[in-house]
């Protein structure tokens, strides 16, 4: 009984409850004169989120502590924006509706147009996943390589430190225009932006492997190629899967950039299609969309970490 009060009786619920009333009574009535802002929209939708992320924190599962504490601490955050968010757009109207839209309007958006952002989703994932996939290969073998070799470890990295410190949004513009095709061009954007810090990384991991590892290795006649894919290689690895969430975050931002300057389709390209015809209401859905898909591939991530990396230390 104990147990099923503390689960009930929490803030996260308490804000979902007040959340709920808000969406649920009437708007203001200055909403209500003609003219102004934006027409309200159905509250379905947005009500269909609110119950979604309630059940997900209901249902969450493990004995972790720890981990309910900052599913809960996350949860109750999430309510409390958007509580803010309803109370001060649709309760009390602070912000006139053009520029800061309810919540109801924005949700309502991936309903009117989920055909639109789903083919931008899968165009933005196609170059994603393109640019990052071949930047991962390239930077873990080439720096499997050069950290090995140690005259070429020290001729090669203070170089690509140099040149890894330009961040790579600020070649989108050049890339645009220099490339074929804008395809080539994002791919070639997120492949930089990836590969120099990849690189990096293995050739500071290869360079700082403990000895004793390789002696083993060597005592035991492992030739080069095992001890390059079955001894150095295992060991780097986890310093690398653990960096891929901030390495697919820098991915998505570059993309973003490069999509709203020449692109005709992706998330980026929403974005900037609807703020340049002053429709903010799309705008923040296309904004709030990004941030959705950069943490569900943050989730797969460390789901991959779990499962893949068990020896990380």
């Amino acid at each position: 009984m104990k147990t099923l009060k503390t689960r009930i009786l929490t803030i996260p619920n308490l804000l979902f409850t007040l959340l709920l009333a808000a969406v649920l009574t009437p708007q203001s009535r200055l909403a209500a004169v003609p003219g102004y802002g934006a027409k309200m929209k159905s509250p379905l939708v947005f009500l269909c989120v609110i119950v979604i992320i309630e059940l997900a924190y209901l249902l969450r599962s493990g004995k972790n502590e720890e981990k309910l504490k900052v599913s809960s601490d996350i949860t109750a955050f999430v309510f409390l924006l958007l509580l803010a968010w309803e109370v001060t757009t649709r309760k009390l109207d602070i912000a006139p509706r053009i520029f800061l839209p309810p919540p109801e309007n924005v949700f309502n958006v991936f309903v009117e147009d989920w055909d639109f952002i789903l083919q931008g989703w899968a165009r933005s994932m196609y170059l994603l996943l393109t640019g990052f996939t071949l930047a991962i290969i390239a930077g873990v073998i080439l720096g499997l390589i050069v950290g090995w070799i140690p005259r070429l470890r020290r001729a090669v990295f203070p170089i690509s430190k140099a040149v890894s410190a330009v961040p790579s949004m600020i070649y989108v513009p050049y890339i645009v225009m220099l490339l074929p095709t804008f395809t080539s061009a994002s791919i070639f954007v997120i492949f930089l932006g990836i590969f120099f810090p990849t690189f990096m990384n293995m050739i500071n991991r290869v360079g700082t492997i403990d000895h004793k590892i390789v002696d083993t290795a060597r005592v035991l006649n492992a030739p080069l190629h095992s001890m390059l894919f079955r001894v150095i290689l295992p060991y780097t690895l986890p310093r690398i899967i653990n960096n891929l969430t901030v390495m697919l975050s820098v991915s998505v931002m570059t993309l973003t950039a490069a999509e709203m300057m020449g692109a005709d389709r992706g998330m980026g390209y929403y974005v900037r299609k609807f703020s340049s015809e002053i429709n903010y209401t799309k705008t923040i859905a296309g904004i709030l969309f990004i941030a959705l898909v950069v943490s569900l591939l943050n989730w797969f991530v460390d789901l991959l970490k779990k499962k893949l990396i068990k020896w990380n230390y």
